[in-house]
This record gives C-alpha cells, structure tokens and sequence, in this order.
C-alpha cells in the first residue's frame, strides 16, 4: 500500500503530493520527481504531520521538508 503525501517547505510554498511505499521520518532524505519530470529533487524531512483526510484534502500526511545538502 502507497502513502499519499504532500511536501511543502513553508506554509505557503507546496513542493507537491507523491506516494510512498514507507512513511518517511523526521531526519529522512528523500528524493521525488521533478514537476518537469526530468531528474529529482533531494529533500530533508524536517517534521511530519498528519490530518484528516477527505475528498477536498486526499492526502493526510504532510512532510514539511527543507532542501538537502
């Protein structure tokens, strides 16, 4: 089963929503698709929150993450 979770930076900066077949953890670095699909991007999971989840949100989780080094 895959994890539907949205990425965002801040508050007001979404990366977007990716699948993941095991939740990542505070600490974690991830890499995801571009938007162009052409490479990936790396990423720091700062913090991990989850929410309800309905028809206007699908996702529940949501990783606030920074850029990797």
């Amino acid at each position: 089963m895959l994890i539907m979770c949205e990425l965002w930076k801040d508050e007001k900066t979404e990366v977007g929503s990716y699948e993941f077949a095991n939740l990542p953890r505070p600490g974690d670095t991830i890499s995801v698709p571009t938007r162009s699909g052409e490479g990936y991007q790396h990423f720091r999971v700062e913090s991990v929150t989850h929410r309800a989840s309905g028809p206007a949100h699908p996702a529940a989780t949501y990783l606030f993450v920074s850029e990797a080094k």
